[in-house]
């Protein structure tokens, strides 16, 4: 199983506590173009690093791993953006993935939405 897999896991198992959320809408490396959602987060989860680390006898006893996970809100969300961006990491931290950046909400060049992205250490 991949890293990004293994984070959309992580989500779709505690999609309860992510409010206004549908698992349909957590993907992994591309965001495909059948999802159309305007009323509903859409997050995309994808790979930055995946390297040995933690050395003992001259080989790797863990693997350092990092992923980011991009948020689009639909245009009308009326539910609370810091909310739901507070429980994501609350997840995430207790599935043992610790955000190290988050980079403030922007608009999206090609539609015009907020997006966010968060970047996460795991070891594995």
């Amino acid at each position: 199983m991949t890293l990004a897999a293994d984070v959309r896991g992580v989500l779709v198992k505690s999609i309860e506590q992510l409010e206004g959320v549908a698992a349909a809408n957590i993907h992994t490396y591309v965001i495909p173009p059948t999802d159309m959602t305007d009323d509903k987060p859409v997050f995309l989860i994808t790979e930055i690093s995946n390297d040995d680390a933690g050395f003992g006898n001259d080989s790797p006893t863990r693997l350092a791993q990092q992923s980011q996970i991009q948020i689009y809100y639909p245009k009308d969300y009326d539910l609370s953006m810091d909310d739901l961006e507070t429980t994501l990491k609350q997840i995430m931290r207790q599935a043992g993935y610790y955000c190290f950046s988050g980079s403030g909400r922007e608009m999206s060049p090609d539609n015009q939405q907020l997006m966010i992205t968060f970047k996460f250490n795991h070891n594995k």
